[in-house]
């Protein structure tokens, strides 16, 4: 075996090796994201709990993750980026199997947080692991290939989570794990090199637990805040200790050496458009996996199985014109590079736009036109928004910069379903309400409109019911087209929210790393 520590340590073609056994890795934390979600009704009986408590195997998952992504760049100090990426991994594959096991909630919830532990030190060593193997005018191109796990895994998660439990059980939508896992373990062993010792530094306690803390109390006000109302009491707490313990950790962040988060990389102005077109896209991407399965059920009729396939056209053409635009990406200027973003934020909001006009009768080719742009806006932006951060600051923050990332995905996903969800509630119940005031006996459309209902209610043998039951239906039909009309305000909203990107890239003075000439270069260059 090479001194290096792996069996192509020493070949020129390691770091697509490296590429390869990311992605494979990453594969699992990121399909859990969704997953795990289909198979929530199933576990209510088995594992003798309710419906409200059952989330929190994903809340628990969801803050735990954000907590422990923030120790990832100090604890490589520790163990080195291979041992930990080798520990992480084994973490997540046998709490994926103590959760098929989980003989009660309790239980469930403590074996997700330990596998959030794996999967929330394996996401941002991943983004590491992929930046180091490969040059600044490479990575593009990686991120490019990498970029199809991303959107491919959360796609395929309640398909396939779907097919296990209508099939098999719900058990084995943590089972599923257990193989792919085994593999990224031997993966990593023969074939990720070791990387040299780095210092160890005093680790921020303070820093740790005060912005944990923010995070995931922001996390839970935003999910709980779907299901209470975001007027609860409990959400107002959740916010409140999310704030006060931001602010603990501003006060201590300045005041310390090693800060667990070196607040002095935002003095970039590039790095910080970065992480904020990072939650813009985020927010466009969950929000579309929220908002179009949830429509095509309630209103077209559609199993929960075919709802997640029409998620698969998007991420099929994201995934081949990912890799494409990576390569361009490193090998065109900063001027190049503007304008394939500033394309692609165009073609994401458009795609939220033409969402907007869906119906109750929805053709296929309305789902499917917007879908395939949406996949061509993600196939343009998510080579230079995954490479980016850790191209844009210094060597020593290549690590943060990967934690950053991760941390603003998750949660500018998390933003997303519960802003467009707050936004679908409001304008709903306000259409509602002006659709319901226009309804009296006096206008012409109303009359034909009760007429109509009189006519099929007497055909059916319902006189008796006469006028309340023609008023209830009338009710039921001006609350379903207002509801689909908050829908397509809501998609106007998260169309908004991806033009947001528009000025942002604008503003932005470079796409390279400082020093870097990219107008004259022509080519990838050379091993």
């Amino acid at each position: 075996m090479p001194e290096s520590g792996s069996l192509v340590g020493d070949s020129p073609h390691y770091r697509w090796w490296a590429l390869t056994v990311v992605m494979v890795g990453l594969f699992l934390p990121v399909l859990d994201t969704t997953i795990v979600n289909v198979g929530l009704p199933n576990m209510v009986g088995s594992l003798d709990t309710n419906t409200d408590e059952v989330r929190w195997v994903i809340t628990a998952y969801a803050m735990a993750f954000a907590i422990v992504t923030l120790a990832s760049a100090w604890t490589r100090t520790i163990f080195g980026v291979k041992r930990l990426y080798l520990i992480s991994t084994f973490v997540f594959t046998f709490s994926s199997f103590l959760c098929g096991l989980s003989p009660n909630l309790n239980a469930m919830i403590f074996f997700r947080v330990l596998q959030a532990v794996g999967g929330g030190l394996m996401m941002p060593l991943g983004f590491t692991i992929i930046t180091e193997a490969f040059r600044p005018e490479e990575r593009a191109k990686a991120f490019g290939f990498f970029g199809v796990v991303i959107v491919l895994a959360p796609t395929i998660g309640p398909i396939l989570g779907g097919y296990l439990i209508d099939n098999f059980n719900w058990r084995d939508i943590f089972f599923v794990n257990i193989p792919v896992g085994i593999l990224s373990f031997a993966l990593t062993f023969f074939f990720l090199r070791k990387d040299t010792a780095q210092t160890v530094v005093p680790f921020d306690f303070a820093g740790f637990i005060s912005l944990g803390t923010s995070l995931a109390f922001l996390l839970v006000g935003l999910t709980e805040g779907q299901r209470w109302g975001w007027t609860a009491r409990f959400v107002y707490e959740c916010w409140l200790v999310s704030a006060v313990s931001f602010w603990i950790y501003l006060f201590t962040a300045f005041r310390v050496k090693h800060p667990i988060i070196d607040l002095t990389v935002f003095r970039d102005w590039d790095f910080s458009a970065i992480m904020v077109l990072n939650v813009l896209r985020a927010i466009s991407l969950f929000g579309r996996m929220f908002l179009l399965p949830l429509f095509v059920q309630t209103f077209n009729r559609f199993p929960a199985t075919d709802a997640g396939m029409l998620q698969l056209p998007a991420s099929l053409i994201a995934g081949i014109f990912m890799p494409v635009m990576g390569h361009v990406s490193g090998i065109i200027s900063d001027r190049g590079k503007r304008l394939i973003m500033l394309s692609g934020f165009i073609l994401l909001a458009s795609a939220q736009f033409m969402f907007a006009f869906l119906t109750q009768i929805t053709s296929f080719y309305q789902i499917l036109i917007p879908q395939l742009v949406f996949g061509l806006s993600l196939g343009m932006v998510n080579a230079l928004l995954s490479s980016l951060p850790q191209n844009l600051v210094e060597r020593k923050h290549i690590g943060l910069a990967s934690t950053l990332q991760s941390n603003m995905l998750q949660i500018g996903g998390s933003i997303g379903v519960a802003i467009l969800g707050n936004i679908l509630d409001h304008r709903s119940a306000s259409i509602y309400s002006e659709y319901q005031s226009h309804v009296t006996r006096g206008t012409y459309s109303v009359q034909e409109a009760t007429q109509s209902l009189s006519s099929r209610l007497s055909e059916g043998g319902h006189l008796f019911l006469f006028p309340g039951r023609v008023q209830a239906e009338l009710s039921s039909l001006v609350h379903t087209q207002a509801s689909i009309s908050g829908y397509n305000m809501t998609f106007i909203w998260a169309a908004l929210f991806a033009a947001m990107g528009i000025p942002v890239i604008l503003l932005m003075r470079r796409f390279s790393p400082r020093g870097q000439d990219s107008t004259q270069r022509e080519g990838v260059i050379a091993e």
